[in-house]
């Protein structure tokens, strides 16, 4: 069996860039429930380097990644991340991840492409916070993994999974994971 490759999402499972997002279009005294409001400050509004000055990242991600690279399960792992339409925004999280994880390859999309159209989804993991993300995947025949920071994390019941995942079990195990 060839090994998969490993797919992990960065807002809303590395960074917390979303909710500061939020927080900031908040203060600014966006509509929060417009949507063409809220995308509109994303793309044309909201400062990028603002949101990475005051992002975190979320339960030791950048450690956890690192940690299934030398588990040498995944033929690859890429983070793959879509793209509001800010200019800088791509610039901000290349020059991140070169710092942080500077032998992962960083795919960027527009936000609105289907990642499971942009690369190989069959036989491959995505880790997403979105739910429609992880649905178009398994219906590219993928295996997704619904993250949340409330529900799971990187280190407890991701890791420990997706580390057994190369084996029937572990993809049986890893599929209990998600929260559809």
């Amino acid at each position: 069996m060839d090994k998969p490759i490993f797919y992990c999402d960065c807002d809303g499972v590395i960074l917390n860039t979303i909710e500061v997002g939020f927080n900031i279009m908040q203060e600014m005294g966006c509509n929060m429930n417009n949507r063409k409001e809220v995308d509109y400050y994303f793309k044309h509004v909201v400062d990028w380097n603002d949101i990475f000055d005051r992002a975190t990242f979320i339960n030791n991600s950048i450690d956890q990644i690192k940690y299934l690279q030398r588990q040498k399960i995944f033929e690859d792992i890429f983070i793959l991340t879509k793209l509001s339409g800010a200019l800088h925004e791509e610039r901000l999280k290349r020059d991140l991840f070169k710092e942080k994880l500077s032998d992962i390859k960083v795919i960027t999309l527009q936000y609105d492409l289907s990642k499971a159209s942009v690369v190989l989804a069959k036989g491959n993991v995505l880790l997403d916070d979105e739910v429609h993300n992880c649905r178009k995947w398994d219906n590219e025949n993928g295996v997704s993994v619904l993250f949340s920071t409330y529900m799971s994390n990187l280190e407890s019941n991701i890791i420990s999974n997706i580390c057994d995942i190369t084996n029937t079990e572990g993809v049986k195990k890893l599929m209990k994971t998600r929260y559809f």
